[in-house]
Order: structure tokens, then C-alpha cells, then sequence
């Protein structure tokens, strides 16, 4: 798998950036819900390029990053999602437990460091 280079005007054109509140007990199982949701459902959908879910240090939250070919594609994904009896089942297990904001995004800017 290639890497995704990050920077203004890149394609992917869409990043959707969600990011749910979750009590620190359930944090874990936010996290096995999402990295299953994404592997089975949204990572087969037309115009998912790729995504990654990330965790708060203090166990309050769970953000998943997700690169959509374009805006189109995501409205798309999340139309057929809510058709499919595993989408609607997985969003269930997550409202169960956590709170979403998702937003899209465009990259402005890309600062990098001299760390490697």
C-alpha cells in the first residue's frame, strides 16, 4: 500500500474528520467498533481511499481521519450506509456509547519537521 502524501491541492479532495466523545470505560470498545466499521463497511464503499482512528491519551475521545476520493464519493458512502443493515447496526453500537461531530475538511497548509 502506498502512502498518502498530505498537502495543499492533493487528491484526496475530502477528508472527513470524526470526532466522538466517549467516557473513558468505553473508549476500547469505541475503538474495536470503529477499526471493525471501517475495515467491513466503509473501506469497500466507492471512493474510500483510506483511513485511520486514533485515541485521546486521557480515554475521553476517539477520532477516526478518513480520505474520501471527493465530496460526491463520502455523500455517496454515507447514503448507501444508511441502506445497510450493518451500517445502521454499526452507528447503533457507536450512539450506544459515544457522541459524533463529524466535519469535512480541505488541507490549507502542511508544515513539516525536521524529526524522522
Amino acid at each position: 500500500m502506498s502512502a498518502i502524501e498530505i498537502r495543499v491541492g492533493n487528491e484526496p479532495t475530502t477528508t472527513i474528520i470524526n470526532r466522538f466523545t466517549v467516557k473513558p470505560d468505553d473508549q476500547d470498545e469505541l475503538v474495536r467498533i470503529e477499526v471493525d466499521g471501517m475495515s467491513r463497511i466503509a473501506s469497500r464503499m466507492p471512493g474510500f481511499v483510506r483511513g485511520s482512528i486514533h485515541r485521546s491519551l486521557d480515554g475521553t475521545s476517539v477520532v477516526n481521519y478518513v480520505h474520501w476520493a471527493d465530496g460526491d464519493a463520502w455523500r455517496r458512502a454515507h447514503e448507501l450506509g444508511a441502506q445497510d443493515p450493518e451500517y445502521r447496526k454499526h452507528m447503533e453500537a457507536v450512539r450506544r456509547i459515544a457522541t459524533a461531530e463529524p466535519h469535512s475538511y480541505e488541507v490549507v497548509a502542511v508544515v513539516d519537521g525536521d524529526a524522522s
